[in-house]
């Protein structure tokens, strides 16, 4: 069968596809929770209108005079929009288009931008200079609503003096302990809260496990047995459900524990327990990291690492003294938000945001950070008090391993160092990359979802004292709107526990160092020749995704795929994965047949290649992930500098021959630049229901993903998920 795709509008003709398996168009599936948008014309460059680029000056605590001056007079600019949205809706109505695509350059959007910076800056001045409206900066005594009194912040071992991330650091790895020693069950009991805490110096409520922000890492070696036993008590009476995804694992013959709630399982309810079991795949090995699957608890501090190291051989190539390296340490990087994640998500759904991503506040390693409380907005009062800057510790004397993970919400970042080198060694989970990779003092950009393994080696005249540092910096895409709070670029000093091995030189064998080396230039080694790359795959799938403006439903934000939206909106429903496949394939679970639900399906066998090319029709990029796989990238592609127009792929002009065959990098979390697409490759070997959707929290949270299925549901498997709705 033929994949038959709706093109939109000003698109150039999809290439001849062959071999697909399903047959995909509007899609809608309502009865369990789960929307889907109709056919979508997001390329639509006529249809422009969707509201007024208003930035909410205010995303915690009372709004300031200012703010609702500034409101009431850019509302009043961007009246003629409710007019000109209510012709957009009768064209709907007409059978027209019902939902248009984001733009960031509308002529609309630029009027009522342009006509407010006066009125803004006019308002600053009276408040900030004259104080008119008498807005006191935030105290430390002050609470927001449903807030914490101060004796709740972090505990002192957290915060010694000098700002040094713990005593006993509990990101330091201990590969030593597991890749010696056989397979082994590990078992683990986890107890999740939600209390007030100051990673940045901010209070905010965030989540625990075991007392701990971020959750405890776990280490294990391939082939161990994972049982997690979970345990919701963060509060009864909201009746707040969660589910824990353990990002990068293939979950092979254990989909029903993927924990993503809608798909593989209910949410675990307040005051109640759920084991997840599962195997390390004995080939898998690398940088994982496990967070929450369900609404936006992620972006609230639900989660944490998870390493799994390699094994020793018996000839000893995988001993860690071939990378020359004496110590490993994982570093949790991401941004971070004052506000809870449901406000930060209102504040994105506000039309008069106009689909605006907000931008962050802080950034943390390993749960800290350190916010300067002067910085506060007067009209978005924090309870702030000042915490030193955190000390990154560095174990060992001579090159660290250090182990990054982008735990962030919305944000890329790149890392730069002073007196001190990078060279990367893996990507994602255990993705290796060419051993001719340069040296680098600036590597980036690391985009929410991703990992990358760096070796850290110090300058031969460091020392204990030295000044050397690592500095995050903030990629600007994501943040259209912004923010004065937040300091794009922030530095940490690096500290060695012990003296620097002052005679330790590493062999670069000529190795280039080069001043920033871009992970979007990555290449790996050769790839083995029993996979044959170079056969053309048996199956091709093509996807196109975008963000739009759904103008029925207060021009709020809408992501999709295909034309498909998933937004799981009842925690209570049964999973995807527990039902009957008819149901949900046929549309019987809802009113309206006309809209019908399918998910692509591929057979699934070990022999049988999919190449999967997702086209990014929206002009910023999107890291999209995929459970239960890993996959090599062989193309990513985006517009020319110069003209910027929509790059889809055109297999008429993109034969084989344009694609990296023989060293494409494998990854399981990969960048898709704005307007442009990518070209995946994967074995069918891994039979569930996958989904597949962007890592902006954001973004996922407004329905931008899919699910994917490869082979057949058993009824053992889809008993088993039904059991997590007891």
């Amino acid at each position: 069968m033929t994949l038959h795709i709706n093109v939109p509008p000003d698109v150039p003709n999809q290439p001849a596809l062959r071999h697909f398996p399903y047959t995909c168009g509007p899609r809608i599936y309502q009865g369990q929770g789960l929307r889907s948008a109709d056919v979508l014309s997001y390329f639509a460059p006529n249809e422009t209108l969707r509201s007024c680029p208003i930035a909410s000056l205010s995303r915690t605590g009372a709004r300031s005079g200012l703010d609702d001056l500034v409101s009431s007079l850019l509302l009043a600019t961007c009246g003629a929009r409710f007019a000109l949205r209510v012709k957009l809706m009768e064209s709907a109505v007409d059978g027209r288009e019902k939902f248009v695509r984001r733009s960031r350059h509308e002529w609309f959007a630029w009027l009522c931008l342009w006509l407010t910076i006066p009125i803004i800056c006019f308002g600053l001045y009276t408040t900030i200079v004259q104080n008119k409206w008498g807005v006191s900066l935030p105290q430390s005594s002050r609470l927001p609503d449903g807030g914490h009194n101060s004796d709740t912040a972090l505990p002192q071992s957290h915060h010694e003096p000098g700002g040094d991330l713990h005593v006993n650091d509990p990101s330091v790895l201990h590969p030593d302990h597991h890749i010696f020693r056989q397979p082994r069950s590990i078992r683990l009991r986890w107890n999740i809260t939600k209390q007030g805490r100051r990673p940045d110096g901010v209070l905010k409520d965030v989540y625990l496990i075991n007392g701990q922000f971020p959750g405890p890492t776990i280490e294990a070696r391939s082939g161990d047995q994972i049982e997690v036993t979970i345990t919701n008590n963060i509060d009864t009476d909201t009746g707040e459900g969660l589910a824990i995804h353990w990002h990068g694992m293939f979950m092979k013959e254990a989909n029903e524990m993927d924990g993503v709630v809608g798909v593989t399982q209910c949410s675990i309810p307040p005051a109640a327990s759920f084991t997840y079991t599962f195997r390390v795949h004995p080939d898998q090995h690398g940088t994982f990291w496990y967070h929450a699957h369900s609404a936006v608890q992620r972006a609230d501090g639900l989660y944490g690492g998870f390493v799994v190291h390699k094994p020793v051989d018996q000839d000893g190539q995988n001993d860690p003294s071939l990378y020359q390296y004496d110590s490993e340490k994982l570093l949790l990087i991401g941004d971070w938000y004052h506000a809870s994640a449901d406000a930060v998500l209102a504040e994105y759904k506000d039309f008069r945001n106009f689909a605006y991503e907000p931008a962050p506040d802080s950034l943390l390693i390993n749960g800290h950070g350190s916010y300067n409380c002067s910085d506060a907005r007067p009209g978005a009062p924090v309870d702030c008090v000042e915490v030193p800057v955190p000390v990154v510790r560095v174990p060992g004397k001579r090159a660290t391993r250090l182990r990054v993970i982008n735990t962030g919400s919305s944000t890329g970042y790149s890392l730069q160092l002073k007196k001190a080198t990078f060279q990367l060694i893996t990507v994602d989970g255990g993705g290796r990359v060419s051993d001719e990779t340069p040296q680098t003092p600036t590597i980036g950009v690391v985009y929410p979802g991703q990992r990358a393994d760096l070796l850290l080696v110090p300058d031969d005249r460091s020392t204990r004292d030295t000044d050397a540092t690592i500095s995050v910096i903030l990629d600007q895409e994501l943040m259209p709107l912004w923010n004065p709070a937040l300091t794009s670029k922030q530095s940490f000093s690096l500290a060695w526990s012990d003296s620097l091995d002052t005679t330790f030189r590493r062999k670069t064998n000529g190795m280039r160092i080069v001043n920033i080396y871009d992970l979007a230039d990555i290449q790996a080694p050769h790839v083995p020749t029993a996979y044959t790359l170079r056969n053309a795959p048996d199956e091709i799938a093509l996807l196109y995704t975008s963000l739009a403006i759904n103008s029925f439903k207060d021009d709020e934000p809408w992501g999709e795929l295909n034309h498909t939206s998933w937004v799981w909106e009842n925690p209570k429903a049964k999973p995807l994965l527990a039902m009957n496949k008819a149901d949900w394939e046929n549309g019987t679970v809802q009113a309206n047949p006309m809209r019908s639900f399918h998910v692509p399906w591929f057979e699934a066998d070990n022999e049988r290649w999919l190449e999967l090319i997702v086209n990014n029709v929206d002009d910023k990029g999107h890291p999209f992930h995929l459970h239960g796989y890993d996959f090599y990238v062989v193309a990513s592609r985006q517009p020319s500098a110069r003209g910027k127009t929509y790059n889809p792929f055109d297999e008429a002009h993109q034969a084989y021959k344009d694609r990296n065959l023989d060293t494409p990098v494998k990854r399981d979390t990969v960048y898709i630049k704005p307007q442009g697409h990518v070209v995946l490759r994967f074995q069918l070997h891994n039979a569930g229901l996958w989904l597949l959707h962007c890592h902006v929290l954001w973004h996922q949270a407004v329905g931008m993903g899919m699910v994917i299925q490869i082979g057949n549901v058993t009824q053992e498997t889809a008993k088993k998920a039904g059991e997590s709705c007891k």
